[in-house]
């Protein structure tokens, strides 16, 4: 999962990224003035002792920053996720080791603790008020083979779609990011985070980089500091789009999402759903296949509409879903798991 993260964010970069990012309105950004500029660089300043840069085995780079004195450090959650170790370096070249506390996938944020030897300085997060479009903001991180560099943008907007890339609504801006800034801080000019770099993207042939809010998040951020490990919920299937052709060619209605594939140990497959598979029979082709209809009551007809459904409930919860196979209708309840293909 995190490799294909790190795949993501520099296929992102070289322009390519998923339609539903596309499909998207991208205004021309404005210019950060060279005003704007000047009223954030000494928030780097006074921030610089709290950023860190993250180092993880497998070999990894990364970016964080101290939330308190105690060495509790926020990063986004694929820089550390199917890692063996991390260790965090301060601006100072200082090292510790540090683990992992509690992370949201959904919201790709995790808390580390580090094994600091004396209170450190830290950063206060923003979780009341949001930034606003055309605002302008720092991030600090380790890009380029930079050492905890800031980078100054705008604000594009803050309600970014980048599903299914990030589950949840980013914040886009101008801010020129790259591979090894994720899970750096994102500062306003009162030297407070309000997000966390996650992923950089070119819809439309306009560069953006992409934050995960912390407006709201004072409750979550403290359940993560408890311990509580967030997975995005996973019903095991592949799922296909069913269009005109695909309805003509198979003999059935344009309705529900076709199941293609089921992923290994997936939910889907303990339950005993069906992937779509071909066969002979008296010299003619048959085809055998599941067609989802409905979730808890719910009708889908589209796939990314059926994976967000899925993806706002949490592990561990029940989903009944409604199949059609051949001439039958059935009702089968799921139990919801992690990934499965995690541990692949």
């Amino acid at each position: 999962m995190r490799r294909s993260w790190l795949i993501f964010v520099v296929l992102a970069y070289l322009g390519t990224l998923a339609a539903v990012i596309h499909a998207q309105p991208v205004q021309t950004p404005r210019t950060l003035s060279a005003e704007m500029r000047s009223a954030l660089e000494p928030v780097y300043t006074r921030a610089l002792p709290a950023a860190l840069r993250i180092e993880t085995v497998p070999e990894g780079t990364g970016s964080g920053f101290f939330i308190s004195a105690d060495g509790l450090v926020m990063t986004a959650y694929h820089v550390i996720e199917d890692t063996r170790s991390v260790r965090v370096v301060n601006s100072r070249n200082e090292s510790f080791p540090a683990e992992l506390l509690g992370y949201d996938e959904f919201r790709d944020i995790a808390i580390l603790r580090a094994r600091v030897n004396a209170p450190v300085p830290f950063l206060t997060l923003e979780t009341e008020q949001g930034p606003r479009a055309g605002e302008p903001l720092l991030a600090i991180g380790n890009s380029r083979g930079a050492f905890i560099a800031p980078r100054y943008g705008l604000v594009n907007t803050v309600e970014r779609d980048i599903f299914p890339f990030f589950n949840s609504i980013a914040i886009s801006t101008t801010i020129p990011l790259a591979p090894g800034d994720s899970g750096g801080p994102v500062l306003n000019q009162a030297g407070k985070v309000v997000a966390v770099v996650v992923a950089i993207g070119q819809p439309n042939g306009v560069f953006e980089s992409y934050l995960s809010p912390l407006l709201g998040l004072s409750e979550v951020i403290s359940q993560l500091q408890a311990g509580r490990k967030r997975d995005v919920p996973y019903i095991g299937v592949q799922l296909f789009q069913i269009d005109d052709e695909t309805a003509a060619t198979l003999r059935i209605p344009k309705e529900g999402v076709l199941i293609r594939g089921l992923l290994r140990g997936g939910a889907a497959e303990r339950a005993g759903l069906r992937g779509f598979v071909v066969r002979r029979e008296n010299g003619q082709e048959v085809y055998d296949f599941d067609v989802i209809l409905e979730a808890d009551g719910r009708a889908f007809n589209d796939v990314t509409a059926l994976q967000r459904y899925i993806r706002s409930k949490e592990v561990g919860e029940s989903v009944t879903l409604t199949i059609r196979r051949g001439s039958q209708i059935l009702k089968i309840e799921l139990k919801l798991t992690p990934n499965p293909l995690r541990s692949s």
